[in-house]
């Protein structure tokens, strides 16, 4: 399917597979930026399979540009967690993610949520007790990070991207 209309029309389907709704950025081809789920726990159950897959690239390499699998950049990560997880694809950088998809506060923050870093330079996905997976730099890859190790100092924002109707 390499058409724009084929690729939103195979995400469309899935996300009607799934009991979701699919949400598209204009001027983005084929990115969406929300999946609204048709209660709470079916959004809980999608946000922790977006934190199991990204939980399960934990070591892998860090390479500029690549989405996996194998090797990511930040925003790969994120893009494929999403993508494995939920069948929708994300705006493909960490700036793009920053801008098209929802806000939420550090208060309202789940499993799941995408964390904004050093100005929207850097993203990772929030796993729950204050840590985020990302893929941070080539010397260390796909890691794990504890948020109040200094690094929680750099976070500009949440993002949101599945929510319960």
């Amino acid at each position: 399917m390499g058409s724009l209309t084929a690729r939103l029309t195979a995400g469309a389907a899935l996300a009607a597979l799934a009991g979701t709704t699919l949400a598209v950025v204009p001027g983005v081809a084929s990115a969406a930026t929300k999946v609204t789920t048709k209660d709470r726990q079916q959004a809980i159950e999608l946000r922790d399979r977006v934190v199991s897959v990204a939980r399960h690239q934990a070591g892998d390499r860090y390479v500029l540009g690549a989405t996996g699998p194998g090797a990511f950049d930040c925003s790969g990560l994120v893009v494929y967690s999403y993508k494995k997880a939920t069948g929708i694809t994300l705006p493909r950088t960490s700036y793009l993610q920053r801008d098209h998809l929802e806000r939420v506060s550090r208060k309202n923050r789940r499993p799941g949520d995408i964390v904004v870093v050093h100005g929207g330079g850097h993203v990772g996905i929030y796993i729950g007790h204050n840590r985020i997976v990302h893929a941070s730099t080539p010397a260390t890859g796909v890691k794990y990070t504890d948020l109040s190790d200094g690094y929680g100092h750099a976070i500009n924002g949440y993002r949101r991207v599945i929510i319960p109707r």
